[in-house]
């Protein structure tokens, strides 16, 4: 994960840093980056390091595999349907209710599927805490990048939940 993670900060570092590498990667993922992309970092360097963060806080191998897929399929899910089906603006321009019920619906789908697993020890409940943070992570206006702030604070919500019922 370490290096993985390291992988994607490097070349995005060297993307942002150095013409013709930005030339290169521009022409091969340009119609997969979102306008503010351009000159930060992706989507997907946030995610690894999130990821990694996560990893190296939290044991719970339930938490961190749901805060990391809150963040992979919720947030996709919202940004999709939002786009495609989003009518009803909710706190910004850019954030819909039905993106958010999309977010919800997918993070409670992750939630229970975890939550049967039979390695996996996610009480359904502690998902579904994780599912409403993550939610509301998603539509909240911030500065910082939401593929920070979600699975880290779906994860550290659901850690102090586990805690408090155990």
């Amino acid at each position: 994960m370490f290096l993985t993670a390291l992988t994607f900060l490097l070349v995005d570092f060297l993307r942002l840093h150095i013409n013709p590498i930005k030339s290169i990667f521009i022409i091969l993922f340009g119609s997969l980056l979102r306008k503010r992309e351009f000159s930060s970092l992706t989507g997907g360097s946030y995610l690894m390091l999130a990821s990694l963060v996560n990893m190296l806080i939290f044991e719970d191998k339930g938490i961190f595999m749901a805060s990391i897929a809150f963040l992979a399929v919720g947030d996709t899910m919202a940004a999709l349907v939002g786009l495609t089906h989003g009518r009803t603006k909710i706190f910004t321009l850019r954030k819909t209710l039905e993106g958010m019920i999309a977010c919800f619906i997918s993070c409670t789908l992750i939630a229970y599927i975890l939550s049967i697993l039979p390695d996996i020890t996610l009480p359904l409940k502690i998902g579904l805490i994780g599912a409403t943070i993550a939610t509301f992570i998603e539509i909240i206006p911030l500065e910082i990048n939401d593929n920070v702030l979600i699975p880290l604070v779906s994860a550290i919500g659901m850690q102090i939940f586990k805690t408090i019922l155990s």
